[in-house]
């Protein structure tokens, strides 16, 4: 019993759809005859209906129409409200926009409608009525490829560097950049551009880039072309114009647009010989002369004095390694190496180059004495251990003892027993 239970528990939502009216399905055009010329927009609306109450907004798709791009550029369908032989409809009004891309007639495929169920499930489908459209060639436009129709087309372009006004060395190029606009048509309805040059000139065309605004349903597409044209020789070169037709659905007319070509003159790429003699008259300049007699100067000082320099530095030195600061900072890091006898050596040399009343002073300091009587015993007495720990409370020790650090050298006696002592 209780797998049918379950079954019939499964079947609820779809009994419940099935027990709901079929949805009316409303299939219309803007123009209402289909009748457009070559790459208009036709506007197809798929209105879904549902006596009294909706469960869910359906899905609506549209198959794929051989000859025509049939796109959706509204993501929300429009909440309608409708009265039918007097009964009361609620339901979803689908956008489309059909682009025709050859002329003759063109079928539609019926709407595909998928219900929805209260929860959002597929709970059955629906199809709506096919319909077609006729399209014509627009007169004077070449329908071969992709017709431009539009109310409103805009058209510009960029030559650099310069604008392409100087005169270009052999070698040298031109970067064209071209930005297109218009209203009512995503860029896929503008055709490529034919870039050709004269011979002597190279071009190399970037992919174009496409960029489609939406406002409300409004779309207007937006594309740009770049291309490069590469000079191999002198001379004096024309680049031609390009033009943009299109059809204009307001004025029943083809209209374009011109954007200019350039003349460009190309001069001899320089030779070794100009190059040398143009850097040679560049490093004869004043200003180069006497930064260069600057350097030399600044190098025969140096040469001179660099003996007496050393000399100089190499007494620095000496008086700065002979001093008790430097002895007690060599102190310090070899208290960190956990070495008795290395730090005992290291202790010694400091205090030795202390005046010795200061000396005596730091042997008995609270801070140093307990370090330097652990130490001791370590090495002389032989009733001690020395850890790498007392090597680091060693070095902490000399760093908070008090008293002054004396720079000056003292060849007297140590002041601390000798690292061997004799028997």
């Amino acid at each position: 019993m209780r797998p049918v239970l379950l079954a019939l528990l499964m079947l609820l939502p779809v009994a419940s759809a099935l027990a709901q009216a079929p949805p009316r399905i409303v299939t219309s055009l803007d123009p209402a005859d289909g009748a457009v010329v070559v790459g208009q927009p036709v506007q197809m609306h798929v209105r879904v209906l549902f006596a009294d109450d909706m469960a869910h907004p359906p899905l609506v798709s549209v198959p794929e129409a051989p000859g025509a791009q049939i796109m959706r550029f509204e993501s929300q369908a429009l909440t309608v409200r409708d009265q039918i032989d007097g009964q009361a409809y609620v339901g979803k009004d689908f956008a489309f926009t059909v682009y025709p891309r050859r002329a003759g007639d063109i079928a539609i495929p019926a709407p595909r409608v998928t219900l929805l169920d209260r929860a959002g499930d597929p709970a059955g489908e629906a199809r709506g009525t096919p319909t077609h459209i006729h399209a014509r060639v627009p007169p004077g436009l070449d329908a071969s490829g992709p017709v431009l129709v539009s109310s409103r087309v805009a058209a510009r372009q960029e030559w650099s560097p310069d604008g392409g006004a100087k005169p270009v060395a052999a070698g040298g190029a031109i970067v064209r950049v071209i930005h297109r606009q218009a209203d009512g048509t995503p860029a896929l309805a503008m055709a490529d551009f034919r870039f050709v040059a004269p011979d002597g000139v190279r071009v190399y065309v970037d992919p174009p880039v496409s960029h489609d605004q939406i406002n409300r349903g409004d779309v207007t597409g937006k594309r740009t072309d770049k291309v490069t044209y590469v000079f191999e020789k002198p001379g004096r070169y024309a680049l031609p114009a390009l033009v943009q037709p299109w059809w204009d659905p307001g004025q029943g007319a083809a209209r374009s647009l011109t954007l200019p070509g350039l003349e460009v003159t190309v001069t001899a790429a320089a030779t070794s010989h100009t190059a040398g003699a143009g850097f040679m008259a560049r490093l004869a300049s004043p200003r180069v002369l006497m930064a260069v007699a600057g350097v030399i100067l600044v190098a025969v000082a140096a040469l001179l004095l660099a003996p007496r320099l050393w000399r100089s530095w190499r007494g620095l030195r000496r008086r700065r390694r002979a001093s008790a600061g430097w002895a007690r900072r060599a102190a310090i890091r070899a208290a960190r190496t956990g070495d008795a006898r290395t730090a005992w050596t290291a202790l010694a040399t400091w205090l030795e180059r202390l005046p010795e009343a200061e000396a005596r002073t730091l042997r008995s300091d609270a801070s140093l004495a307990p370090s330097l009587a652990r130490l001791e015993r370590a090495l002389f007495h032989g009733d001690g251990a020395w850890a790498p720990a007392d090597g680091v409370a060693l070095a902490r020790a000399i760093q908070q003892a008090k008293g002054a650090v004396s720079g000056q050298a003292a060849g007297r006696e140590g002041v601390l027993p000798a690292l061997n002592p004799r028997a």
